[in-house]
């Protein structure tokens, strides 16, 4: 896999005014050091593939890795941009 990407699972605070200061202090932060988020989600991800991973067979699983580089491969980042967007939502 691409060393260009990094995944956290955060929980947030109950508070809706700290989650979206939190938030925009993120973005801010990734973005002074040349990052950009791709993709957002309100789910525990990271759980969710480590659930599916148990399930599939080795080799299904070793092919959705190699889809996941390929695509990645593929893509500039700046056709990842409209990911951005979601992340204020």
């Amino acid at each position: 896999m691409s060393a260009h990407f990094i995944t956290l699972v955060i929980r947030q605070p109950s508070d809706p005014r700290a989650r979206q200061l939190m938030r925009d202090q993120l973005t801010h932060v990734i973005g002074l050091y040349g990052g950009s988020v791709t993709g957002l989600s309100l789910e525990d991800e990271m759980t969710l593939c480590e659930r599916l991973q148990e399930r599939l067979p080795d080799h299904e699983v070793e092919q959705a890795r190699e889809e996941v580089a390929a695509l990645h491969a593929k893509q500039p980042c700046s056709s990842r941009k409209r990911a951005q967007e979601t992340f204020k939502a």
